[in-house]
């Protein structure tokens, strides 16, 4: 019969414990049964370690496929055959990852690394930091602008704004009778260029207006403010847009919200 004293609670943790500690101590290392093969693909001979029971034969996935898929090529009679019976039929890897990739070449100057990538994705850039330091480079970051871009045409036809943010503090400037420049200058921070949202001549202050810091954002900021100190840069995060929106929204009539109907011509 067993004794209910091997199921308490102290038998229990005191065991727990001498088994941790000659674990530890690799006590039980003797017990542990391995098997020292050679890799059996021609000109690998590769040695590694296995479980006994393990019908492993290859030291790794690349041998494996090198010697399994050479057995499972067809001939050219039977590949003909396979095109003919699929004349007309929908290809069952269209929308699927193994649709054939072609080569792509990076639209960064500094990279031009050719890359594979599937057609329709129509990839410009190998690597998203080549897509960060090509962008970097430009007035307005295409990964930043996340937002509504377009013609607001009760600010000015001819002014296409990167998000409703933007065009709103322009519309905040207007009802308030301050002259604004929008994206006026673009400066030259070192490896990149940085072009400030707005300019207000009469308070010599550039206006940045941002929905929240990335490190990337800030990094750019301290190089403008280091490389520039005689300029003064506002920087409008979300809380003081919040702010002023609750404050001026009202008075605004073409204010955009966040669920406000894009109905607004766009950019090309």
């Amino acid at each position: 019969m067993r004794h209910a004293f091997y199921d308490s609670e102290e038998y229990r943790t005191k065991q727990s414990e001498i088994t941790s500690r000659n674990q530890k101590n690799r006590v039980y290392e003797h017990l542990k049964k391995e098997d020292a093969r050679v890799c059996v693909r021609e000109g690998c001979d590769k040695s590694f370690v296995t479980q006994p029971t393990s019908p492993k034969r290859y030291c790794g996935n690349r041998c494996a496929a090198t010697v399994n898929n050479s057995k499972r090529r067809w001939s050219n009679e039977v590949k003909q055959k396979i095109s003919q019976a699929n004349k007309g039929r929908k290809s069952p890897l269209k929308g699927s990852v193994l649709v054939p990739r072609t080569i792509f070449v990076c639209c960064n100057p500094n990279c031009r690394k050719e890359f594979y990538a599937e057609r329709y994705k129509k990839r410009k850039f190998c690597t998203v930091l080549c897509s960060i330091q090509f962008n970097g480079s430009q007035p307005t970051s295409a990964k930043a602008s996340r937002g509504k871009s377009g013609v607001r045409l009760d600010v000015d036809p001819m002014l296409s704004f990167h998000s409703r943010w933007e065009a709103n503090v322009a519309r905040l400037y207007t009802l308030q009778g301050k002259v604004w420049l929008y994206e006026p200058e673009t400066f030259d921070i070192g490896n990149q260029t940085y072009t400030p949202d707005f300019y207000l001549p009469a308070d010599n202050l550039y206006i940045e207006v941002k929905n929240f810091w990335s490190e990337y954002s800030r990094l750019r900021d301290e190089k403008f403010r280091k490389h520039f100190p005689h300029h003064t840069l506002k920087v409008i995060l979300k809380k003081e847009y919040l702010e002023l929106e609750k404050q001026y929204a009202s008075k605004i009539p073409e204010w955009e919200f966040k669920n406000s109907p894009c109905n607004f011509p766009t950019s090309t």
